[in-house]
């Protein structure tokens, strides 16, 4: 994994096993300018992904956003490590890297008579196009290039690479060949995560990826059908010593009443989505698998802008005492009790999880 990854590991390792759970924060955006108090609780995480629409309105480019963020959120905690974010099929605007993209290199659709678009309105990309692909792997190269962007590349979407019915015949391949260039290529101590692991997805779960990735970051996963073989997914890359990053949201929130808190002091907020009815349950969850390289993130929205039309968007993982709170060595794996029950132990802390009814009971021991 090179030597920021093990360096990681042993950062992830004390504070697990002797302090609290280690945060992440991804994925996390603002097409114009963080403010200061975000840009605080930014630097208060252990990685940072900056996402797609990064600061172009301010800068004039994603790439300029991201690295002026990254700057930012450094001169306050240089040991936070910033990951440059990179779709794997996905066309999107902002980028000062577009100047040099060729419209002949988007998938072409029989059907359609023209280029293929997610969701209608945006290019996909095809990696058996071999111009294309030097393109597409330059722009992580350039951006790691960078002294801000000291963690590495987290590439997005993974998952479209293999939808089956894409026009492109063994596009799937064609995108691992893609990828594992980018990591033969990667400079050295650089990390390559991915959003890779789906239960949902293929027969493996898409565990062929860690292949060439460094670790895989899970979403989508909060479905009764998905969650023993989400811990089955996650427990396989712990023991390929992949680094596994868990995103999670409010289980059950009340997005009205957290939108009626818009208005008043941030605490507030945090205090609202930290009751143990939302956060128990996904948090729990994680504990059940939580290993040295292992990272947790529990936010509500992603766009970090403000806006009235949406609830307050809350990331900063340090304003949770379930998160915070020390946990103590783990006094051994997970275990299963009948069908949907499952609890750990650790030194300070008791887990117990109901897969069925989707409830989590985290509890302190005296």
């Amino acid at each position: 994994m090179g030597e920021f990854a093990g360096n990681m590991m042993l950062i992830v390792m004390i504070l697990l096993f002797f302090k609290s759970v280690s945060i992440y924060q991804v994925p996390i955006r603002r097409d114009d300018e963080y403010s200061d108090d975000q840009i605080r609780a930014l630097a208060a995480h252990d990685v940072v992904m900056l996402e797609k629409a990064n600061g172009h309105r301010a800068y004039g480019s994603v790439e300029e956003g991201t690295l002026q963020a990254a700057k930012r959120i450094k001169a306050i905690n240089p040991s936070v490590k910033i990951l440059f974010y990179l779709n794997a099929m996905v066309h999107y605007g902002g980028y000062s890297a577009n100047d040099d993209w060729k419209e002949e290199w988007a998938m072409y659709s029989p059907k359609r008579k023209g280029p293929l678009k997610w969701r209608n309105k945006f290019l996909s990309y095809d990696h058996t196009n071999l111009e294309f692909r030097e393109w597409w792997i330059q722009r992580g190269l350039d951006m790691v290039a960078n002294e801000e962007i000291d963690g590495g590349i987290f590439i997005d979407g993974i998952v479209k690479s293999d939808r089956r019915w894409l026009p492109v015949k063994n596009h799937a391949g064609a995108y691992i060949a893609t990828a594992k260039e980018l990591r033969e290529r990667l400079p050295e101590g650089k990390i390559l995560i991915g959003n890779a692991l789906r239960a949902g997805a293929n027969q493996d779960g898409n565990l062929k990826h860690l292949e060439y990735l460094d670790g895989s970051y899970l979403e989508g996963w909060a479905h009764k059908r998905l969650l023993a073989k989400t811990l089955q997914l996650m427990s396989a890359a712990q023991g390929q010593g992949k680094m596994v990053m868990l995103t999670a949201k409010p289980h059950r929130l009340n997005k009205g009443r957290l939108k009626r808190l818009r208005n008043k002091d941030d605490r507030y907020s945090y205090e609202y989505v930290g009751q143990p009815q939302f956060i128990d349950f996904p948090l729990g969850f994680f504990l059940l698998v939580v290993e040295p390289h292992s990272y947790f993130s529990y936010h509500v929205g992603v766009n970090a802008r403000p806006s009235r039309r949406r609830p307050k968007t809350l990331f900063d993982n340090t304003q949770f005492d379930a998160i915070t709170r020390e946990l103590g060595k783990p006094l051994g794996s997970y275990t299963k009790r009948g069908r949907h029950v499952y609890t750990r132990e650790f030194e300070h802390l008791k887990v117990h999880v109901n897969t069925r009814t989707m409830t989590g009971t985290l509890t302190v021991k005296e």
